[in-house]
């Protein structure tokens, strides 16, 4: 731990002032007598006059619940997938990387996303377009279709993992029926599961409380919630639970917080006790990524990271909820620790500018391709190579330099 590291620590872990207009550290009094230093030791580490022992972040990340070992009882699964092919047929698409039976599609004319067709089986979405000069094809899959699709993952004796992996290794390759593939969004959901009446859950009524006195700790400029009533058949009025929503749904990372029960309890027409006792979830949290977020998620899914380790901590990085411990400090709420601080922060934000090759051809295709054409088109009636010139002339930077070399040593140049 740097002494800056250590300095913001007491920032991160101070309360607001009465005013609630800026944070009060934690007095460095407080932090020698957690880690059992004198004062004058204290503050010298904070300026960096003195070695900071390497247990130090530990010992604070422990006593404030900031890392915690013992886990609540969740379950994290994929919700909604959504997959793009280029260079490929919807009939390979269906057969060779669904490897479905296309008989098994229902195909019928469609204006989403851009396509002029979908061929449907049960919440298994393919699009693709008719002309023969659109090559590209979609699947999506909702958060059922994702369930209707495992049922198939399993009698194949495979994961999530292994499929998406598989996908991923064999684009481009000569046996493959697609060029490249990306992943455009994907949805996590993570359920806190309901054991016994007695024990302990996560009251998402408490975050509306913590925020108003600075005890939630996050990253969005965005926050909204929606609690509502509902009759059912027999005009008895009905809660629809509460709904929590982080960041804005058009944004690459979004959140949506809600009590599952209820919402189970009101499709089925059975009370929150019996939705509780037949599915046993309390509460879900939901994690949509989009974009570059989702591509970053699919890279540490099939690099052999645990779905539940990557939920868990992208919401340790955006979020996370307090308790007051006394007067001038704040320590993780136990629950909340339980449930996500378990495992360490996984934050995108570094991963998001690294050079990527899909984004530099999506960037060609969209804005320098209809310009590159046309200075071409120049040059045939001009008899000039004003095109050829400049291209030899380029330099590449270097993460373009470290990717040739690295497509060199694979054998693709």
């Amino acid at each position: 731990m740097e002494p800056k590291e250590l300095r913001e620590y007491r920032y991160k872990l101070g309360v607001l002032t009465r005013e609630g207009k800026k944070v009060k550290p934690v007095s460095q009094q407080k932090f020698a007598a957690i880690l059992d230093v004198s004062l004058s030791y204290y503050e010298k580490m904070e300026r960096g006059k003195r070695v900071i022992p390497e247990n130090v972040k530990e010992i604070l990340d422990t006593h404030f619940r900031l890392s915690m070992e013992e886990e609540a009882n969740m379950r994290v699964m994929i919700d909604y997938l959504r997959l793009s092919f280029f260079d490929a047929t919807p009939n390979q698409i269906i057969t060779q990387v669904l490897r479905m039976d296309e008989a098994s599609f229902e195909t019928r004319p469609t204006g989403l996303y851009l396509f002029d067709r979908v061929s449907v089986c049960g919440n298994i979405w393919v699009f693709w377009h008719a002309k023969k000069t659109n090559r590209n094809v979609l699947i999506q899959f909702s958060g059922q279709g994702c369930r209707e699709y495992e049922q198939l993952l399993n009698e194949k004796v495979i994961d999530w993992q292994e499929f998406l992996s598989e996908i991923w290794k064999k684009q481009g390759k000569l046996e493959s029926s697609y060029s490249r593939v990306q992943c455009s969004r994907i949805d996590l959901a993570i359920d806190e599961l309901w054991t016994r009446e007695d024990a302990e859950y996560f009251n998402l009524f408490t975050i509306l409380e913590k925020r108003q006195l600075g005890l939630i700790n996050d990253q969005f400029k965005t926050f909204e919630h929606y609690s509502g009533l509902v009759s059912d058949e027999d005009g008895r009025t009905r809660s629809k639970g509460l709904s929590l929503y982080f960041g804005s749904r058009k944004s690459p990372l979004f959140f949506n917080f809600y009590e599952k029960r209820f919402e189970l309890a009101n499709k089925e027409g059975i009370s929150v006790d019996e939705a509780l006792l037949k599915h046993e979830i309390y509460n879900r949290y939901e994690v949509r990524c989009s974009a570059e977020r989702a591509m970053e998620v699919v890279r540490y899914f099939i690099s052999g990271k645990y779905l539940g380790k990557i939920g868990a901590g992208i919401i340790n990085s955006k979020l996370i909820v307090y308790d007051l411990l006394d007067e001038e400090t704040k320590i993780v709420n136990e629950r909340w620790a339980k449930m996500f601080r378990t495992v360490s922060e996984l934050n995108f934000s570094m991963n998001a500018k690294e050079f990527s090759i899909e984004r530099s051809e999506r960037w060609f295709e969209t804005q320098v391709a209809p310009t590159l054409k046309m200075l071409q088109k120049k040059d045939e009636v001009e008899g000039r190579n004003y095109l050829a010139r400049t291209v030899d002339n380029a330099k590449l930077s270097k993460d373009q330099e470290n990717y040739i070399a690295w497509f060199q040593s694979i054998g693709k140049v």
